[in-house]
């Protein structure tokens, strides 16, 4: 005779994570999807108990539309980060559920990289959890909050085996 499972209801807190990929850019070797899910997944261990992100990379000119269209400044950037309910507060039901999309430029990416030194695997990384973080709400437009996210970023990064990402290499 099977036995009944002993804790049931732990199947209702287990985590769910989906990452929605579309790679829209022209630039070549790339990451995968299974690379930039393992680094938005490292960011939100443990912080929500449901997750919906929307990844895509797009070339500079798309993204820079959105850019001026939802900053208002006129050029490509690495990440954007829109996060579905962001500024509202939500029911208690619902605080534990995150949706969002992030727009990730590779030329750009791809240029800060050899611009700053880092293998392009590393600075993907470092961008898709800093959007991730973003999503979650972080900031770093005050000093002290800007302190707190690059604090939690380098121990996520470090984490997942990659250095600091705000070491500077010393010649």
């Amino acid at each position: 005779m099977k036995r009944a499972k002993k804790y049931p209801f732990l199947s209702l807190q287990r985590q769910r994570f989906c990452l929605n990929f579309e790679n829209a850019s022209t630039a070549a070797d790339l990451p995968g999807e299974r690379d930039f899910y393992r680094w938005a997944w490292a960011a939100l261990k443990n912080e929500y108990r449901r997750a919906d992100i929307s990844l895509i990379l797009l070339d500079e000119e798309e993204a820079r539309a959105y850019n001026r269209d939802y900053r208002s400044k006129d050029y490509a950037t690495n990440v954007l980060s829109f996060a579905l309910n962001e500024g509202e507060i939500l029911p208690d039901q619902f605080s534990d559920e995150l949706c969002g999309d992030l727009i990730i430029c590779p030329q750009v990416v791809l240029k800060e990289a050899a611009e700053q030194g880092k293998t392009a695997e590393q600075h993907f990384a470092h961008l898709t959890m800093h959007g991730t973080l973003h999503l979650m709400g972080y900031d770093h437009i005050e000093e002290t909050e800007a302190e707190e996210m690059e604090a939690l970023e380098i121990r996520l990064m470090q984490a997942a085996g990659y250095p600091n990402p705000y070491q500077e290499d010393e010649y």
